[in-house]
Parts: structure tokens; sequence; C-alpha cells
């Protein structure tokens, strides 16, 4: 009934870059990949937590703007990016630096703001899909 702000749940986003694009696979089609697909793919680690009541309020209120004419809209493309932000407790994006050192890529407004539309997307589809699942078929 209560939901618990400091438990955190794990997604395994797995992708590849595809030209311009970013190509993304659910887990359980990465799974059945041979060895030699499966090094094409790198797999972002991201923690999300869950949404209380107050959070998911939070959400909708800030995902509402107000029209031209002082009413108040609902704006879908705010809400998915709000929820990006809410949800995202910690992820392991990294890049190389000058020397070809990797270094963590902080988790930040400006970095999720930055992330490939396929891999944002994804997040959002596997933490939906995650909120749906029990969690005996999450351990299946």
């Amino acid at each position: 009934m209560f939901i618990d702000p400091n438990e955190l749940i794990e997604i395994k986003i797995y992708y590849k870059r595809n030209g311009r694009h970013y190509e993304v696979i659910e887990t359980e089609d990465y799974d059945i990949l041979d060895e030699v697909d499966k090094e094409k793919y790198k797999c972002l680690i991201v923690k999300v937590r869950e949404l209380t009541w107050g959070l998911y309020n939070e959400l909708n209120e800030e995902s509402v703007m107000k029209d031209n004419l002082g009413g108040r809209q609902w704006n879908y493309k705010l809400y998915k990016e709000n929820k990006l932000r809410k949800v995202l407790v910690s992820w392991d994006a990294q890049k190389l630096n000058d020397k070809g050192i990797p270094i963590q890529i902080p988790l930040s407004l400006e970095n999720i703001k930055n992330l490939a539309p396929e891999i944002a997307e994804q997040i959002l589809n596997a933490y939906d899909t995650l909120m749906i699942v029990s969690e005996d078929e999450e351990k299946k």
C-alpha cells in the first residue's frame, strides 16, 4: 500500500548506433542473440523509483501548460520529459575523454534532454512495463 521511495528498480537498455540513429531492443530479444550479435550492442543500466502519490501529482501538475486564453492544457511531451526526470535516479552512462578513458556522465536535466529519442522512449516503455507486471512475472 505504501511505496518505499528508497527502493530502486534496475532497467537495462540494449542499444547500438545505426547511422544517425539508435536501434534499441528489449532484454528478451537481446538474451536470444548469439554472442557475435550481442557484441554489437551496448547496455545502459538505469535505476528508477516508483511514482508515489506525491510524485504522481507533481508530475501531472508540472505537465500542464497555460494556453493563449489562460486555460490549462495537459502537455504529453512535457509529461514524458518530467517523468524521466522524476523516476530516473542513476545511470551508468559514460563517454570517452580526449585520452580514450571512460568518464561518467552525470544524471542531469540537460543530459536527460540530450538522450537519443530512441533511448529515452525505451526507458519510459521499460519503466511502464515494469509498473504493470507483477513481481512474480518480473522474476520469470
